[in-house]
């Protein structure tokens, strides 16, 4: 359940409605940056909003195919900070963050993986790790290139037996 950091308002289109205890309805922050994002050809991958060493980090992650600069990070940040703060002067204190989700960003679901076909990833599964090339993605079975002991070998996954998967960064 939400619950109000200070005293309650009238204005509904505050963000200080949508804090909770640990949350946020962080759609609000997709909605605001959606229009920005299609018009730089940017992708939303995640918000959170995290407490860290006291202080309320409001974290959000844009990406781009084949990776995004530094500068297009700051122009989004620009961007959400002039629009939260439009709709938002009574919000307690917090720091804007946007970033890349990184190199070796999660792939969440299989519309993700499908997207990374040919990339090299990291997969765990219940009882063994692999690293290896994603060849391809049929229904919701990967196929994996993987090095073991010098040899290549091919492995066939159901989807439903990984625990995790990430891009991977190949040394």
């Amino acid at each position: 359940m939400l619950y109000y950091l200070y005293e309650e308002r009238e204005a509904k289109t505050s963000l200080i409605y949508l804090i909770g205890v640990d949350e946020m309805d962080l759609n609000k922050v997709s909605e605001l940056l959606k229009p920005y994002l299609e018009h730089e050809g940017l992708e939303y991958y995640d918000a959170e909003l995290v407490k860290e060493d006291g202080f309320l980090i409001l974290r959000v992650l844009i990406d781009k195919e084949g990776g995004i600069d530094i500068d297009s990070l700051a122009r989004c940040n620009e961007f959400l900070s002039e629009k939260l703060d439009a709709i938002d002067s009574d919000m307690p204190e917090y720091m804007l963050e946007v970033s890349s989700p990184g190199a070796e960003k999660e792939l969440r679901n299989l519309d993700e993986i499908k997207k990374n076909i040919g990339k090299y990833i990291h997969l765990e599964l219940p009882n063994m790790v692999y690293e290896g090339n994603l060849l391809d993605v049929k229904e919701d079975t990967l196929s994996v290139r993987f090095n073991a002991k010098g040899r290549f070998r091919t492995i066939e996954i159901p989807y439903s037996e990984i625990k995790y998967i990430r891009l991977a960064v190949k040394i």
